[in-house]
């Protein structure tokens, strides 16, 4: 394979892969052309997280958001249902709502007044009788509807594409992995109030390499460790509190855990590893409860097990130090916004409620002691990638231990994965996600 960039867009040349070697040209991180065909072929037509239910949950609360570079807004009916609809007035396109979230049954546009029901018809325009001498028929400047919206388990989804798959299809078996979150409360899940908002001057597929790349973790993270079992020395054994540990051993100690990584139909990509010490997750306190509804081996995977769940292109469930959603908006071909939510179990005890944001806040925050290091990760390689020499990541960690199929851990949750790898430190994964990143720009 040449090492320049394709000179016109064909997607089979940015990606060299033969028997053994899977390499990715690093152009795919600068070239606006490219950038310009992902915004229309992958976020103009593929599933798109939007929001959680629980952010939502009374008619007229809404979650302002956006597919790939189109502002949309998320919004419950009168009859509980969910719709969403273009942030844009149909009078001159202002954006619509004032703040990230909030709950307006009827919505007002801050620029002229016309103002809108929930169901997006539109109910009044200011000084209607002076358009065009007569009234405008109101019917004709409604809002405009995302054409699908869904839900799995809560968490809702939404495509530009009418002729979409079905999201059930669309999340496959990665559904058996956002179980392991959503199933941790009979009562359900919910967002935590707030949320971190920070920029990535980096292009938003580091970001997806990022989420499910196990290799970076102790060289990147290691002053998160170390920083977080000094304190943890702190506190002695911890028999008496063992939530106020840090479950850290799958960055300090790698070579005495059990880890594996695996990838799924339709970009889709998994990374796991078992933790050292499962007492001090929050979720232990709930064990016998979760055994008796969902048996051992299911209850095994959601606590003994910590994992990060990336669905195609830019959502991430992450399962390790807290429970965190996080999903990154490509801006332009080199800025990328990032935002996270903690995740929780509806009835957990305020201990664990406490101890479950306090690990949230170590490793998520943007001023955390985890996140600033991965954005100058990020920043970094895509800062590299500008460099003429070397022009090829060559995805090849792992590929000699690789599997097709499920392996035993994956058998026991009942998923069948395209590969699977018997290590967290591998790169494998990430050839799904580049396959069905190739097979939609040239679709």
């Amino acid at each position: 394979m040449p090492d320049t960039a394709p000179s016109e867009f064909d997607p089979t040349g940015y990606i060299d892969e033969r028997p053994g070697v899977f390499r990715v040209h690093r152009s795919v991180f600068l070239d606006p052309a490219l950038f310009e065909r992902e915004m229309e072929r992958i976020f103009g037509r593929s599933w798109i997280y939007l929001c959680h239910e629980s952010q939502i949950r009374a008619h007229g609360a809404y979650v302002a958001t956006t597919i790939g570079r189109q502002p949309v807004f998320v919004i419950r009916q009168a009859d509980g249902s969910i719709k969403a609809f273009l942030n844009a007035c149909a009078h001159r396109g202002a954006a619509l709502t004032a703040r990230r979230s909030g709950t307006a049954r009827t919505i007002t546009c801050r620029y002229h007044g016309w103002s809108y029901a929930a169901d997006g018809r539109c109910v009044m325009i200011r000084a209607e009788e002076g358009f065009h001498g007569s009234a405008i028929e109101r019917a004709s400047v409604s809002l405009a509807a995302v054409p699908r919206v869904a839900t799995y388990k809560g968490f809702v989804f939404g495509c530009l594409d009418a002729a979409v798959d079905p999201l059930d299809e669309f999340l496959g078996d990665a559904r058996a992995f956002i179980d392991l979150m959503a199933d941790q409360s009979e009562q359900g899940m919910e967002i935590l109030k707030g949320e971190s908002v920070y920029m990535m001057r980096a292009n938003w597929k580091l970001q997806t390499e990022n989420s499910t790349d196990g290799y970076h973790v102790a060289t990147v993270h290691r002053s998160f460790g170390t920083a977080l079992s000094f304190r943890d020395s702190l506190l002695g054994t911890g028999a008496d509190d063992p939530m106020k540990k840090t479950e850290a051993a799958r960055i300090l100690t790698l070579d005495k855990i059990v880890s594996g990584a695996y990838t799924l139909r339709n970009g889709h990509m998994i990374n796991w590893s078992t933790r050292g010490m499962p007492e001090a997750v929050p979720l232990h306190e709930r064990r016998a409860r979760l055994e008796a509804v969902h048996g051992a081996e299911k209850v095994r995977w959601m606590i003994d097990r910590g994992r990060t769940v990336t669905i195609f292109p830019n959502l991430l469930l992450n399962d390790m130090a807290s429970t965190c959603i996080r999903i990154w908006r490509p801006i332009a071909v080199d800025l990328t916004e990032i935002e996270t939510w903690c995740l929780a179990p509806i009835g957990e005890s305020a201990a664990a409620r406490r101890a479950r944001i306090r690990k949230y806040e170590d490793f998520f925050f943007p001023a955390s002691l985890a996140v600033p290091d991965d954005v100058a990760a990020m920043e970094g390689a895509h800062a590299g990638s500008q460099a003429s020499a070397h022009v090829w990541n060559d995805l090849a960690l792992g590929r000699a231990t690789m599997i097709a199929g499920a392996d035993e851990a994956a058998r026991a949750l009942g998923v069948e994965p395209l590969t699977s790898n018997p290590g967290r430190e591998s790169e494998t994964a990430f050839d799904g996600f580049y396959r069905e990143w190739r097979r939609r720009l040239a679709s």
